[in-house]
């Protein structure tokens, strides 16, 4: 029998969270154990967690934001602990897209001796260019699974309890922004694979009427901020990894990035400028953790 359990993170969102949890206690496999690992400052998730008054649901409060980097990490380390043989990552506001996910997930999970984590959608990573690249639609449509490079937030991750206990945990220092890329380049590092399964991917994918999606070349950002912290951490996941050629072609790309924002007007292109020259100047002085708001 697998020991199965996980953990969710949040910040300040106690009714999502609610609501998060009941829907992943829906699921036909649900999780034995399920630990809240909570950014927030105030007491509000707490209460609310308190008030479920359900046994399978710990809690861990950081008593500060430390992101969803520095929470992840804290909640690999308490689930390799308590001795899970699978571990599910969780956000507070993205519970599991069907109610059969978990299940579907774990029978997958003795395809490969060395699956270390396994996910409903995936995408593979040009370390040469730090690049995410989409998998083809029709590469999905030929397989049962698919080994990628690393499984994004909120696509229900399910990672082996071996690999935490090995220690592997995304960098806290890198606060919000592609920390389960750092995460699971750093469980490939380790021999493990990463497994997605192709009807999952295509089922979500189905639902967003995403099949031929393409995404283009450079897209208007809503919030800039979230580039700032993509870029910074890019850098440092190069540096970590020892990918210098990735770090070489980001700064190229990303400099022409602070330029091209310019097409969309003064206001835009001055703000997407600010932001990318604050990411590289981080970089350059070392700065972690939270800088600034997402």
């Amino acid at each position: 029998m697998i020991k199965f359990g996980g953990f969710i993170i949040t910040y300040n969102r106690p009714e999502i969270l609610r609501d998060t949890i009941s829907k992943i206690f829906a699921q036909t496999y649900p999780p034995e154990v399920l630990w809240v690992i909570d950014n927030s400052e105030s007491l509000a998730t707490d209460y609310a967690i308190a008030s479920l008054q359900d046994s399978r649901i710990r809690y861990y409060r950081m008593g500060y934001n430390a992101g969803p980097a520095g929470a992840a990490a804290k909640g690999l380390e308490i689930c390799g602990k308590e001795g899970l043989d699978w571990i599910y990552w969780g956000d507070d506001n993205d519970p599991p897209f069907r109610v059969d996910c978990f299940e579907r997930l774990l029978d997958r999970i003795d395809v490969n001796p060395f699956v270390g984590v396994i996910g409903a959608m995936g995408q593979f990573f040009d370390r040469k260019k730090g690049v995410v690249k989409r998998i083809q639609t029709r590469l999905l449509e030929k397989k049962e699974t698919i080994e990628v490079d690393y499984v994004a937030g909120g696509k229900c991750m399910l990672i082996n309890g071996s690999v935490a206990r090995d220690g592997i945990c995304p960098n806290p220092d890198l606060f919000f922004g592609f920390e389960e890329l750092d995460f699971c380049l750093k469980v490939c590092r380790k021999g493990y694979i990463i497994l997605v399964d192709c009807k999952l991917f295509l089922e979500e994918r189905t639902n967003h009427k995403r099949l031929n999606f393409e995404r283009p070349n450079y897209q208007k950002k809503e919030n800039l901020s979230r580039e700032y912290y993509s870029l910074r951490n890019l850098l440092y996941i190069s540096d970590n990894l020892t990918l210098n050629s990735m770090k070489n072609k980001l700064v190229l790309k990303w400099l022409a990035k602070s330029i091209y924002g310019f097409r969309y007007g003064f206001r835009y292109g001055f703000s997407n400028f600010k932001f990318i020259m604050l990411a590289f100047y981080h970089y350059l002085k070392g700065i972690k953790g939270k800088t600034i708001d997402v």
